[in-house]
């Protein structure tokens, strides 16, 4: 199986995709199936080694490519040579993400080879995401990405917010989650978060995990915590995540009233993100969308409870009592907020639920199989191909 995304680990500054490829990738070769990554360089004003002929990340053989001219759509230099080469070795293509040059070369070379292929949007076919540039989209929809994706032998949503919103599109959708790997936490790790977020002893910490971008709403945030604060002083807020295009200069100022309580960490790892779900009280996401959303999976593995928006993937939190599941307005998620805070033993029983929960849920072994499964299944009825 030949994966071809625009970004691929370490590049862990484009959010949740790059960690949850490398995962199901890893997944994958874990029940028997032969992976390698087409990928590009691209890792922010940090360029990735270019490495077209192939090395080694944890486990999994990728190909970087040089970012070529336009950049800014991800073109990736070499790649279409590099696919003509490698296709009649493959048995399916998966290719992710959208409204990019990689994952449209890819495509374009795979249909011209009439070999079977499969697509996961990450997100990008969501009503929100389609708003942000919608001329533009429009216009690359029509003219590339429709054929693309009526063409392929199913697309792959990672939870059924998404795949109801993507059933329209022609193929037969496959929803198979992204998996989570629980994160052992040192007790140095969790001193250094807290020397390094400045948490005290009494302190009720409230982690915001994710990249800094403008869908992720942290105005709402902003309001909502500045309520929390009126009533719970001790209540700290711990923002982690890369910042995008420089989103964090635009929204830090709505914090200014709270700014004495809200601690900006930057761009964080796996053991750093696993050290602050062991420091918090809870994990808040109130994005305007999201296909899946890593850090809930991620933090209700840690045992951590949540507050989500009913904009999000994650409205089932309430009803299984793994957090809350609020508006989508700053009073509603202060709501929340203070729900848990309040009450800490049904925040303490909410984050055991989320844990047993969660690791049952999201194993990677059992999502490995579920897309061998999914791929035995497309390969074995190829008149579904355009």
């Amino acid at each position: 199986m030949l994966h071809v995304t625009p970004y691929f680990a370490p590049a862990f500054r484009y959010g949740g995709p790059p960690r949850s490829i490398l995962g199901l990738c890893r997944a994958l070769v874990d029940v028997g199936v032969d992976v390698e990554v087409f990928t590009t360089t691209a890792n922010g004003n940090e360029p990735l080694p270019p490495a077209p002929e192939g090395t080694e990340y944890d486990g999994i053989r990728v190909r970087y490519f040089p970012l070529g001219w336009p950049q800014r759509y991800w073109r990736a230099s070499g790649l279409r040579a590099a696919l003509e080469r490698a296709l009649p070795a493959a048995d399916l293509v998966h290719v992710h993400g959208l409204w990019n040059m990689t994952g449209s070369t890819a495509i374009a070379r795979v249909r011209a080879a009439a070999r079977p292929y499969v697509v996961s949007p990450r997100g990008m076919l969501q009503p929100a995401a389609m708003r942000r540039h919608r001329a533009l989209k429009a216009v690359a929809y029509w003219a590339v990405e429709r054929p693309h994706l009526r063409g392929a032998a199913f697309l792959h949503a990672t939870s059924l917010v998404e795949q109801q919103q993507i059933e329209t599109y022609g193929p037969p959708v496959v929803t198979i989650a992204n998996g989570v790997a629980p994160v052992s936490v040192p007790v140095e790790a969790l001193d250094r978060v807290r020397r390094r977020a400045r948490i005290e002893a009494g302190d009720e910490v409230i982690v915001c995990l994710g990249r800094l971008h403008p869908i992720k709403r942290l105005d709402l945030l902003a309001q909502a915590f500045a309520i929390v604060r009126e009533r719970r002083p001790q209540a700290r807020l711990v923002i982690a995540g890369p910042d995008e295009g420089g989103y964090r200069q635009r929204i830090e100022p709505l914090f200014a009233p709270v700014a004495d309580a809200t601690r900006w960490l930057g761009a964080v790892d796996a053991e750093t993100a696993g050290a602050l779900f062991a420091a918090g009280r809870m994990l808040v996401q109130c994005s305007d969308s999201e296909s899946f959303g890593m850090s809930v999976a991620e933090a209700l593995s840690a045992g951590l409870p949540v507050v989500v928006t009913d904009r999000t993937a994650w409205s089932q939190v309430a009803s299984l009592g793994l957090g809350c599941s609020v508006e989508h307005e700053p009073s509603a998620i202060a709501g929340g907020i203070l729900q848990i805070l309040e009450h800490p033993a049904e925040g303490c029983a909410m984050g055991a639920r989320g844990r047993a929960w969660a690791r049952e849920t999201f194993g990677w072994k059992t999502i490995g199989r579920a897309m061998k499964d999914a791929y035995q299944r497309a390969l074995d009825a190829p008149g579904t191909f355009a």
